[in-house]
C-alpha cells in the first residue's frame, strides 16, 4: 500500500491523512472552523484505529485527495 491515503468519517465531519502506518493528521470540522490533529499511535488502540481507516471499514470512507486539499485550503 503506497501513502498517503486519504479517509472520511460516514458523518462527514472528520477528515484523514494517513501518512503511514503508525501516524495521520485528522482534520475535524466544527461549525465553520476546521481543527487539524497530528497524531501518532502510541497506543494499540490508535493502531488499530489506522488499521480500521486503512481498510475502509465501519464508518470510514475512501476519501479523495482533491476533496481534502480543498477542505484545508479553503
Amino acid at each position: 500500500m503506497s501513502f498517503p491515503q486519504y479517509r472520511k468519517h460516514l458523518s462527514g465531519k472528520n477528515f484523514y491523512i494517513i501518512t503511514d502506518p503508525t501516524q495521520f493528521t485528522e482534520i475535524q470540522c466544527i461549525g465553520s472552523k476546521k481543527i487539524i490533529l497530528e497524531i501518532k499511535a502510541n497506543t494499540y488502540f490508535e493502531t488499530l484505529r489506522i488499521q480500521e481507516m486503512l481498510s475502509a471499514s465501519d464508518c470510514y470512507l475512501l476519501a479523495d485527495e482533491k476533496e481534502i486539499e480543498a477542505l484545508i485550503n479553503g
